[in-house]
């Protein structure tokens, strides 16, 4: 079974006094390369902003592709991932986006084959 291959991490932050809790990390599996993005922030002019999703690197356009966001990763999660707070436990949010980012692994591999 082929197995994902952490590539980068290229953002771990997490500012509870501020409301930002954000994880986005570079996968590579079966050749393709891949963004996790899991985001909850207080800093819109409506007060809340979220970016929860999995996009894949398409070489030949050069740009990324959308493919899913919260609802479809959260169908693959064994864990329950809070999305709605940003505020709280830096700790525990953190978990939260670990969670996601293992929900992320679950989807791209129904999509790709395991």
């Amino acid at each position: 079974m082929e197995k994902f291959k952490l590539i980068k991490v290229l953002d771990s932050k997490t500012d509870t006094d501020k409301g930002v809790i954000r994880l986005v990390e570079l996968h590579e599996y079966k050749g393709k390369v891949f963004k996790f993005t899991f985001e909850n922030s207080n800093g819109t002019p409506m007060g809340y902003d979220y970016k929860h999703s999995v996009r894949v690197f398409n070489q030949d356009a050069d740009e990324w592709k959308n493919l899913g966001d919260k609802q479809d990763i959260g169908a693959f999660s064994t864990q329950h991932i809070d999305y709605s707070n940003y505020f709280g436990n830096g700790t525990k949010l953190m978990q939260g986006a670990r969670a996601f980012m293992e929900a992320c692994k679950e989807y791209v591999k129904a999509i790709y084959g395991k």
